[in-house]
């Protein structure tokens, strides 16, 4: 990820398409990506776009892989919603995330881009955001609460009607798929909590760590707040990694010498093969 240096409107857009791979179109652009979300609530295109996604993944959609092209659509699409939870946190910058606004096209290994336009500032001339720096007061980190609440109940929604959909043309199980972005998301605010070189002052800790909190409040309509493990191994030196839940079934993708295997994170892996696996990636 891009160093954070302030609320850049420029360094926020190369940040989204470097780490979240989602770009920022222009009010008068043409549309660039082929498919838009609403695209997943109709049965027809709804096919056809998860039937192009398994064929890139070698799985079988409709056979005995349609459970893995859902939920690795849930968990390459938690790669959208870390990039609207980024542009918050770290930018004070809502992206616009309606059905017909938001578009993404598959990169040919069934991953996906993504696109959509800026809504607003967070800030709005309240104060929310940099601005100076000084320690937040306690009523603009109330204000900025109440619009991370709404932002994030907004979220839910859009990303339950799409599951659903999904879900019913891959059996995949929803409970399965919030999971998978819930680690994701999790993950996220852990690593931009944890790392210095990105908060770069106290006054975006504070903001990051206020924002962490409600996004993944305890409660039973919060599906960002599934529980997670942290992986512990006495020679494991690395960043703090969290551990999902749920298989993703990446590993079903391909076969031979292009086989996926575990993913690092996989609950499948017992301690000592993640740690081998994470050594192994850091060669």
């Amino acid at each position: 990820m891009v160093l954070y240096s302030g609320n850049d409107h420029e360094q926020m857009v190369a940040v989204l398409e470097s780490s979240f791979v989602t770009s920022i179109r222009g009010v008068d652009e043409t549309l660039k990506y082929a498919f838009g979300v609403s695209d997943l609530l109709h049965e027809e295109k709804r096919e056809l776009i998860l039937q192009e996604q398994a064929i890139q993944q070698g799985l079988d959609h409709g056979g005995t892989g349609s459970v893995a092209v859902g939920t690795l659509f849930a968990k390459r699409y938690s790669v959208w919603v870390m990039a609207v939870i980024a542009a918050c946190t770290l930018y004070d910058t809502l992206l616009n995330i309606k059905d017909d606004v938001v578009r993404f096209e598959m990169n040919g290994t069934g991953s996906m881009r993504y696109e959509t336009r800026l809504e607003r500032s967070l800030d709005n001339g309240s104060g929310l955001g940099l601005g100076a720096n000084i320690a937040p007061t306690s009523e603009v980190l109330a204000q900025r609460r109440t619009e991370i609440s709404m932002l994030r109940d907004r979220l839910q929604l859009h990303l339950g009607r799409i599951f659903e959909s999904v879900a019913a043309a891959t059996g995949a199980n929803t409970r399965v798929m919030h999971a998978l972005v819930a680690h994701n998301v999790q993950q996220l605010l852990t690593r931009v909590i944890e790392d210095h070189a990105i908060w770069k002052t106290d006054k975006r800790l504070e903001l990051i760590k206020h924002d962490a909190h409600v996004w993944l409040e305890e409660s039973t309509d919060n599906t960002f707040s599934t529980r997670l493990q942290r992986f512990e191994h006495p020679e494991w030196e690395g960043p703090p990694l969290l551990l999902r839940r749920y298989c993703c079934l990446a590993y079903q993708v391909g076969s031979g010498s292009s086989a996926h295997g575990y993913c690092n994170t996989c609950p499948k892996l017992d301690s000592e093969s993640r740690w081998r696996m994470l050594l192994k990636s850091d060669d």
